[in-house]
């Protein structure tokens, strides 16, 4: 599993497009239903992961590691706190329930690369791809 983390906008999907190039891939955006198979399929990128509060995340989070077992998976990952606290407890209870998502996921990835304007880092692990 390999995460790819940073602000939105920053170029975090063309990083991704330009690593599955020439595969047979299939995205997911996690605000849809999760699907309860896979296509024919070579890759796996889920993205939106930071618009579900923790039922949704939990449930996300055990299909990606079975999927993990078959596909090569990639979560694009948006990063949404940044030290800021909201003032709606509500956006709080979001920034919180993602930030310990993006924990969990990152121990259990592969490789975790973070986009900063374009520009790559990897954090852990090889760089992928």
């Amino acid at each position: 599993m390999h995460v790819i983390f940073g602000g939105a906008f920053n170029g975090k999907r063309a990083y991704v497009e330009e690593r599955v190039q020439g595969q047979n891939v299939q995205w997911l955006n996690a605000q849809e239903d999760i699907p309860v198979r896979l296509s024919n399929t070579e890759v796996v990128v889920v993205f939106g992961v930071e618009h579900l509060l923790e039922k949704k995340l939990e449930e996300w989070l055990e299909h990606l590691e079975r999927w993990n077992e078959e596909v090569e998976v990639v979560i694009i990952a948006t990063e949404i706190g940044r030290g800021i606290v909201p003032m709606e407890a509500s956006m709080r209870k979001l920034r919180d329930d993602v930030g310990r998502f993006y924990q969990r996921l990152f121990t259990k990835a592969e490789s975790v690369t973070r986009i900063w304007y374009g520009i790559a880092q990897t954090i852990k692990g090889d760089v992928w791809r």
